[in-house]
């Protein structure tokens, strides 16, 4: 069973896979999948502020998302290897 929650529930160091976009808005979701948040893409949070945003690192770039913004975002766990 995979569980599927919103990117803002992980903390740094934590490791997961984007499963999707939740936003009615197509040019947000069209935006970000620009930046990389695709289906099946994995990140690791890098830092995580609740005032400041939220770091992932997507493959070889990190990318600070505003806090509003996080919560579109639906990851599951990634172990890791």
């Amino acid at each position: 069973m995979v569980v599927e929650f919103p990117l803002h529930f992980m903390r740094q160091g934590e490791r997961g896979r984007v499963v999707g976009i939740r936003w009615r808005e197509e040019d947000v979701e069209r935006r970000l999948v620009e930046m990389g948040f695709e289906k099946g893409v994995a990140f690791e949070v890098v830092e995580f502020d609740e005032e400041h945003g939220i770091t992932v690192r997507l493959e070889d770039r990190e990318l600070t998302l505003v806090p509003w913004l996080a919560p579109v975002i639906y990851a599951t766990e990634d172990p890791v290897e």
